[in-house]
């Protein structure tokens, strides 16, 4: 028996048709009954393989969510269904984290539930991990994250997660467990490596402009920065890059802030600005906390120092878990790497699955234009 298989399908469906589903049944139904499944598919099938994983897998933990480009070690496509099934060397525990855009911590028991069910100790933390998954709703990132923080105490669990992917137009997203989709939660696992150990790395596509400055007023609750450096936020920002407010409001994407925390750099996007020239960022950016300008670093610099990170974390991974900024395939697409970055990596990772949403989560912190990877063991 294989320990895990991941399976890809781009076919193109209507409405109610399933072929890609049953392309990746057939592929994984031959090798027992799987302990953990991860898939993430395009918005408009996803609750039929939600339910169609369920179905066939009934005894297994399944989490999924909607994502921008579905990839694994067997291919790509912004269509299709991406599965990875897991059927040995781990255990795991799952839940739900309800109300996720307002006040998930009165779920926080699910969490410590989950932890209790396998008994995790402070002397595991490299071969535990949580994986979540988050609905896209009122930018409550912050507030999953705050909840797994208190929940795990002074346990070091190692965290991977990513934003599910909205619907063009709709501001909706899904994620879903069990064959239950939901548009206002968050999905986890818990999973232990009973092999080895677990190792999480991390890339930036964009990179410093070395032009730092401080967040002067903010508003944490809404992730509004009303001012840099004592000045209207739209027009500092606007100042170091060299252009006109107007042009920081209509491209606000392409001109990202780097939130700097123990010498760190955490990627935060500006979705908008506001009349008095404030910014609202999709990661949350604190009063007095120093950033710095980014500016895009070049794709295949960017591709290549993840690899280089994928050899040498002292193994070579049976497996591995991968989170990556829709808008990094975006950029890959333009150069024309994504194909060579997809297939370095199953080169590199083993057999994978990854997802691509609207934010990323590492550790306590949420940010964008990331790209993460959880390597087993």
């Amino acid at each position: 028996m294989e320990r895990c298989i991941a399976a890809f399908s781009a076919r193109s469906e209507r409405i109610g048709e399933t072929y890609s589903f049953d392309d990746v049944y057939e592929r994984l139904s031959g090798n027992g009954t799987p302990i953990l499944v991860i898939f993430s598919s395009d918005f408009d099938h996803f609750a039929d393989y939600s339910g169609l994983f369920h179905e066939k897998f009934p005894e297994s933990d399944v989490l999924g969510m909607s994502s921008e480009c579905n990839y694994s070690s067997e291919g790509f496509s912004d269509t299709g269904l991406s599965a990875l099934a897991i059927y040995s060397g781990i255990e795991c525990a799952c839940g739900v984290l309800h109300e996720a855009g307002k006040c998930p911590i009165k779920y926080m028991s699910a969490v410590k539930e989950a932890i209790e069910k396998l008994g995790i100790t402070s002397s595991e933390a490299d071969r535990i991990c949580s994986l979540e998954f988050t609905a896209s709703v009122e930018y409550n990132e912050e507030l999953v994250l705050d909840t797994f923080r208190t929940a795990r105490g002074n346990l070091k669990i190692p965290l991977l997660g990513s934003t599910a992917a909205e619907r063009r137009g709709t501001g909706r997203s899904y994620v879903s467990l069990n064959g239950k989709v939901y548009e206002d939660e968050c999905v986890f696992a818990f999973i232990r490596n009973m092999n080895g150990r677990i190792s999480m790395i991390s890339e930036n596509t964009y990179r410093s402009t070395g032009k730092t400055f401080m967040a002067t007023d903010v508003d944490c609750d809404s992730k509004t920065v009303y001012s840099f450096n004592e000045r209207p936020a739209a027009v500092h920002l606007a100042s170091l890059i060299g252009v006109d407010v107007p042009v920081v409001a209509r491209d606000i994407a392409r001109f990202p802030i780097g939130r700097i925390y123990d010498d760190i750099i955490y990627t935060a996007t500006g979705r908008n600005v506001g009349k008095d020239a404030s910014i609202v960022f999709g990661s949350a950016v604190y009063n007095y906390s120093k950033a710095v300008l980014l500016e895009p670093d070049d794709p295949h610099r960017t591709a290549g120092r993840f690899i280089e990170k994928l050899d040498n974390l002292g193994f070579s991974p049976a497996f591995s878990l991968a989170v990556n900024c829709a808008f990094d395939f975006d950029i890959f697409a333009d150069t024309g790497i994504t194909g060579k970055f997809i297939g370095q990596l199953a080169e590199k990772a083993g057999v994978y699955t990854g997802v691509s949403g609207r934010n990323e989560q590492l550790g306590c912190a949420n940010m964008s234009k990331t790209m993460l990877l959880a390597a087993f063991e």
